[in-house]
């Protein structure tokens, strides 16, 4: 890697329930159209999963419920290098996820059938194949 290449950290959210994992897609921005998970930038002093609950919140309206840390994924994109924390989620009690504008235009709620049937993002590929192989153990401590 580039040691003059930008790092970008970012908390992204395995938000689940009933069986099925959100996805976002993008709406604006160098990476329009594409599939995310969740979440956004850690701010300075900032830990990602406090990043996590604001973005949330930012993004969706929702507030975040329980969240374990899952994976760390590194990703270089052209002009930066992507740190991306990923948690396994639930949103609070009677949260119901809606897009915001100029952020995301589309959520899906995905099966695991389901998860590679949209376009995910370069940095949220290996993670989403990921998730179809480890499924059950990833939303294991969750499906309670």
């Amino acid at each position: 890697m580039d040691s003059a290449r930008r790092t970008v950290h970012v908390a992204a959210g395995i938000v689940h329930r009933d069986g099925r994992v959100l996805a976002a897609h993008r709406a604006d921005g160098a990476y329009e159209g594409g599939w995310e998970l969740p979440g956004g930038k850690v701010e300075e002093g900032e830990a990602p999963v406090e990043a996590l609950r604001r973005e949330l919140s930012e993004e969706l309206g929702c507030e975040l419920g329980s969240a374990w840390l899952y994976d760390t994924v590194e990703h270089d994109y052209p002009d930066f290098h992507l740190t991306m924390d990923c948690f396994v989620t639930r949103l609070g009690a009677g949260a119901e996820p809606a897009c915001r504008p100029g952020v995301h235009d589309e959520l899906r709620w995905l099966s695991r059938d389901e998860l590679m049937d949209v376009a995910w993002l370069p940095a949220d590929v290996e993670l989403a194949r990921g998730l179809v192989y480890y499924w059950d153990e990833a939303l294991a401590d969750q499906l309670l």
